[in-house]
């Protein structure tokens, strides 16, 4: 099926192509809100060296090399189920990823928070960046660090507005606009194939000549001779009276006989009568008139007698 016929299919069947379109309207409008849009927040967070490997009058982002592995143990802190009861509990649908940023080098960490409303992910980015520092030092007190080596930290970007994601939404508005779409295509070209396929079959069932009384079935007339019964055998005296004449377009009608035909009465010379004798009123015998085609065989005899004495 080409694209015109499923656009005329469309055409046809405009009342379900116009319910299914209602219909597609609807589970778009569902899809939104189902799948509402989110917001985002991010800060990045990077940890300074300490005092000891700086030296003094030293620079800091000159000894970065060894702060990997420090920022992989906070990392894997708050990546543990105690950190994201602790930190999500503010907000059921609040999510955050804590990780290394690996488009630096450096021991860079980046907190990525979502929630559903401005609001909320911008106070749980705040919450998370604020604890980094306190969870670091706490883990350094742990392992009985000297003041003079327990490294630090420096925010070194946060947003102060949280940024609209959409992507979610219109996945699910494409799915389902896509889905309602095809599902109306479908239903109009398969109602208006079952349709037109109706209307042939009754076409064909339908007589060939409507004026015919016995319709289109030969066996029409058979069974009607059926139903009058048999017929009795033997000559029947009273049946020349009480014959109809058949209907001529029947197809049982037989050809009906010529009618008789009185000649004139006519005499040749040889047997006129006398001069001064009364005329001879005598008629001839009647000669019937023969149907055409038992004329034309008695002239083809005639013909060939008269051949074969002129051949003698």
């Amino acid at each position: 099926m080409s694209f015109l016929d499923v656009i005329a299919a469309l055409g046809r069947r405009w009342i379900v192509t116009v319910v299914g379109l209602l219909a597609t309207a609807g589970l778009v409008y569902g899809a939104s809100t189902v799948e509402p849009p989110v917001y985002t927040a991010r800060a990045l967070v990077l940890l300074v060296p300490s005092e000891q490997v700086v030296g003094e009058g030293g620079n800091p982002f000159l000894a970065l090399g060894g702060l990997d592995l420090p920022a992989r143990v906070v990392v894997a802190y708050y990546e543990s189920d105690v950190a994201k009861e602790r930190f999500s509990s503010g907000s059921a649908d609040a999510e955050y990823v804590v990780a290394i940023e690996e488009s630096t080098r450096g021991p860079v960490i980046s907190v990525d928070v979502t929630d559903v409303s401005p609001a909320a992910t911008i106070e749980t980015l705040e919450l998370l960046t604020s604890s980094i520092p306190v969870e670091l030092e706490r883990l350094q007190e742990e392992v009985d660090a000297p003041k003079n080596t327990v490294v630090s930290t420096l925010v070194l970007a946060k947003d102060e507005r949280a940024k609209t994601d959409n992507s979610g939404t219109v996945r699910m508005v494409i799915a389902a606009g896509g889905l309602g779409l095809v599902a109306t295509v479908v239903a109009s070209v398969a109602v208006d194939g079952l349709v037109r396929s109706r209307t042939r079959g009754r076409r064909q069932a339908a007589p060939a000549d409507p004026t015919d009384p016995a319709g289109s079935d030969p066996a029409a007339p058979a069974a009607a001779t059926s139903a009058a019964g048999p017929k009795p055998a033997g000559p029947n005296p009273d049946a020349k009276a009480d014959a109809q004449p058949a209907d001529p377009g029947s197809p049982t009608a037989k050809p009906a006989k010529p009618a008789t035909v009185r000649l004139p009465a006519v005499r040749p010379p040889s047997v006129q009568p006398p001069p001064g004798r009364p005329a001879d009123d005598r008629a001839l015998p009647s000669w019937p008139n023969l149907p055409l085609d038992a004329r034309d065989r008695r002239r083809d005899d005639a013909s060939a007698r008269a051949s074969s004495a002129e051949s003698r």
